[in-house]
């Protein structure tokens, strides 16, 4: 049994309770998504919830910009073998695994998935000194670009940048991550901000794949089992 955490929006100033569902199998959980994303309402201008809203919800929550596409607030829809599934209104969905999106939906040219070859340094621990900066993995996208695509990743840290979070300054550690997709002759850059004492990606830029749309996701309430 998964637990189902689900969110409405009267506007895009107001956040309403949130609250949990328990549901059973693959096809009922994606069906309640679907008829939970129909409540939110897609603001037309950037999404800006105060730090006492956050605060006041046990659920885990974040900030999430597609592209050009207005700010939006997404929440945790389900966790599920490490994988964090965020929704936002009109169906869409952010998957993240330790911090690395791994899959989209309702965005256009979405991720379809990502397979590690080599252990992802993002799941290993950035912040272990014995941690390999080099990872080799496969993506595959739903439109444009179809089947399996290699790509190699190499990491570097940049020491203590200062990110602020709900009005908030907060020293975080920055890394970038230069990803090569050598079958399609491209190049681009992932960014990442940690917590120092835990090593979670607080916040992170990511491009969807070559010359695709820039993900911004900042976590506001991390989840908490």
């Amino acid at each position: 049994m998964i637990k189902i955490t689900l969110v409405t929006k009267r506007s895009v100033l107001m956040l309403l309770p949130l609250f949990a569902l328990a549901l059973v199998g693959c096809s009922q959980n994606m069906d309640a998504l679907q008829k939970t994303a129909k409540l939110a309402i897609w603001g037309q201008d950037d999404v800006q919830v105060s730090a006492e809203k956050v605060a006041q919800t046990p659920y885990a929550s974040a900030y999430l910009r597609v592209g050009k596409a207005p700010q939006a607030f997404v929440v945790l829809a389900f966790a599920e073998n490490g994988q964090f599934k965020w929704i936002g209104a009109d169906r869409n969905i952010v998957v993240t695994h330790n911090g690395r999106i791994v899959k989209t939906q309702g965005f256009g040219e979405d991720i379809a998935h990502v397979i590690n070859v080599t252990p992802d340094p993002l799941a290993v621990g950035l912040l272990k000194p014995s941690t390999p900066l080099h990872w080799q993995g496969k993506m595959a996208w739903s439109q444009v670009q179809r089947g399996d695509y290699a790509i190699e990743s190499v990491f570097q840290a940049h020491g203590k940048e200062t990110v602020t979070i709900l009005d908030k300054p907060r020293q975080l550690l920055k890394f970038t991550e230069q990803v090569s997709v050598p079958a399609l002759n491209a190049e681009y850059t992932n960014t990442y901000w940690l917590e120092p004492t835990t090593g979670q990606v607080v916040q992170t830029w990511q491009q969807m794949g070559p010359d695709m749309a820039l993900v911004k996701f900042t976590v506001l309430k991390p989840y908490v089992q």
